[in-house]
Parts: structure tokens; C-alpha cells; sequence
């Protein structure tokens, strides 16, 4: 009879167990509903579905979880086209590339792993540029005040990824965090420490994001990718695609690159000869003419015009 009752009370105790976890899984109402208009077809549903993710903001302070991807929503759905700008000014303005980026930044602090590997590999793959635009705030926000080593990890994995549009948005966030002066060296040693890198594509969106951020630091290692052309084996030549979008880069630095740019004209044996001198010609500056003369002198296969 012991056992009998030993058994009874395991039962009671085991299904009680139950109920109480199914009880702290149970996710909260207004994030529930919000989720499910979000799927819906009904009319203003994402704009509905923004107010119950408000609600659920606040509700949700005590599970992390949760209150997590009430932020993360917020972030994602929170469109300024909303709001009357004049009319309904504070909530237009909460609903900015900033005011949404900090929301999914509150995401991540509440599951970093989670939600960095999402901004990262699923949030930029956005079609809506208003949501890329959020969520590379988010990451640099992430690397302002959150764990830097592990998004740079993620976003090495991204650009060295075979998966073209992994490559282009890790290129991007190196671009809007490189471009905050406060940032720019480290992530400059960071993206020309990777152009040895074996997969061409991956260095092509290297020397394109060292043009964007346009730091002098950068010109030495461009100029040897340009140069490397001459180079007496093949396997130190680098293409002529990354060569030349290296030159187009030297061009995006601007002032401090012009005398490398003339010194690459100068090179009769550079096959980036042409491609330099378009460079200069949009950037106007002085110190071009003279090499630019000297080689509209000289007998060419391809025709090249220049206007200053």
C-alpha cells in the first residue's frame, strides 16, 4: 500500500512539474497577439500589431526571454510611415532608425547569442532598407557598449562566408562602425589584416569597404594589391577585379592618395593605368595634369578622354 501511495504522490508531483513549466514557457498575451496579427491578413496589421509589442515591453520585464523579442519586434516593425510626423510627433519620433535600432539593441543585451546571430545573418537580409539600416545601428551600438569580440567574430564568419550576401552585409556593418572615427583604425587593421584572405569575393568586399571608410591608413595596402600585377609568380598576383577596385578605393580616400594614383599612371607596365586615370579625373585634382598630359601623348589601345 506504501509503495501504492509513493507512487500516487509521484504521479501528483510529476504532473504538477508539468504544469508549472508549461505555466513559465507560456508566452505573454500581447506578444502572442501581436505575433499572430503579424501573420494575419487583416487590415493595419503590422501597425496593430506594433501597439501589443509596446504593451508587451512593458509587461515582460520579468523574463527575458520575452521581453527580449518584444524589443526585437519593435525594431523590426516600428515603420515611421505609421505616424502623422506633425500630428502624432513623439510617436513618429520613437520610431527612427535610432529609436528602432535601440530597441533591437535591448534584444540583444537580453540574449546576446541569440539575437547578435540574427541581426547579424537574418535582420540585414532585409529587402527594406529602413530595416538593414536599423539593425547595422543595433551592431554598432553592439560594438560600442556590447561584447565586441564576439561580434567581430560573427562578422568575420559573415564576410569570409560562400554565401555572397553574408559577405555584403558583414561589408557593410564594417563600414558604418569604421566610419565613427572613434572606431576607424582598428577596424581598418582588422579588414587589411584579412586581405590574404583566400576567397576572392571576400577581398573584393574588403577593398570596397576600405575605399568607403576612406582612412590614409588604408592606401599602403591598396597600393600593394594595385602593384601586384608586376608581381613574377602568378600566385602573387592578385586579380584584376580586386586590382581595380583598389584603385577605385585610393580614389574614395581622396587627397592622400593622389600622389600613388600619379605614380601608378607613371607606371607604363601597370595594367591599372586607365583605370587610375579615371580616378583622377573625378577627383580634380592639380597634381593629375601633368601625368594626365604625358599619357594622352602616348600611342594606346584603349581610348581614354579626360576632362578637368
Amino acid at each position: 500500500m506504501k509503495s501504492i501511495v509513493n507512487i500516487f504522490l509521484w504521479g501528483i508531483t510529476a504532473i504538477a512539474l508539468v504544469f508549472l513549466g508549461s505555466g513559465c514557457t507560456s508566452q505573454n498575451e500581447d506578444l502572442s497577439k501581436g505575433k499572430e496579427l503579424i501573420k494575419s491578413d487583416k487590415r493595419r496589421k503590422e501597425e496593430r500589431a506594433v501597439e501589443r509589442f509596446k504593451l508587451a515591453v512593458k509587461e515582460t520585464q520579468n523574463s527575458k526571454r520575452d521581453n527580449a523579442e518584444a524589443h526585437y519586434l519593435l525594431g523590426l516593425y516600428n515603420s515611421q510611415g505609421f505616424y502623422d510626423e506633425d500630428e502624432e510627433t513623439n510617436a513618429y519620433n520613437e520610431a527612427s532608425i535610432n529609436e528602432r535600432g535601440d530597441y533591437m539593441y535591448n534584444a540583444y543585451s537580453n540574449n546576446q547569442k541569440k539575437y547578435l546571430e540574427i541581426l547579424v545573418f537574418e535582420t540585414l537580409r532585409s529587402q527594406d532598407p529602413s530595416i538593414q539600416d536599423t539593425a547595422r545601428y543595433a551592431l554598432k551600438k553592439v560594438y560600442e557598449q556590447g561584447n565586441r569580440k564576439k561580434l567581430l567574430k560573427a562578422l568575420k564568419k559573415a564576410i569570409t562566408s560562400k554565401d555572397n550576401r553574408d559577405r555584403q552585409d558583414a561589408q557593410t556593418v564594417y563600414t558604418t562602425i569604421g566610419k565613427d572615427p572613434r572606431f576607424t583604425p582598428e577596424i581598418v587593421k582588422i579588414l587589411t589584416d584579412l586581405l590574404d584572405y583566400k576567397r576572392k569575393e571576400t577581398r573584393l568586399n574588403i577593398v570596397k569597404s576600405l575605399g568607403e571608410i576612406g582612412n590614409e591608413t588604408a592606401i599602403e595596402k591598396l597600393v600593394k594589391i594595385v602593384n601586384s600585377g608586376s608581381e613574377k609568380w602568378k600566385k602573387d598576383r592578385e586579380s584584376s577585379e580586386v586590382r581595380r577596385l583598389a584603385v577605385e578605393a585610393l580614389g574614395k580616400i581622396g587627397d592622400h592618395a593622389v600622389e600613388e594614383l600619379v605614380r601608378i599612371i607613371q607606371n607604363k607596365g601597370s595594367s591599372m593605368r586607365v583605370d587610375a586615370i579615371q580616378t583622377l579625373e573625378k577627383l580634380g585634382d592639380e597634381r593629375g595634369i601633368p601625368p594626365l598630359l604625358n599619357v594622352l601623348s602616348e600611342q594606346s589601345g584603349r581610348e581614354v578622354t579626360v576632362s578637368y
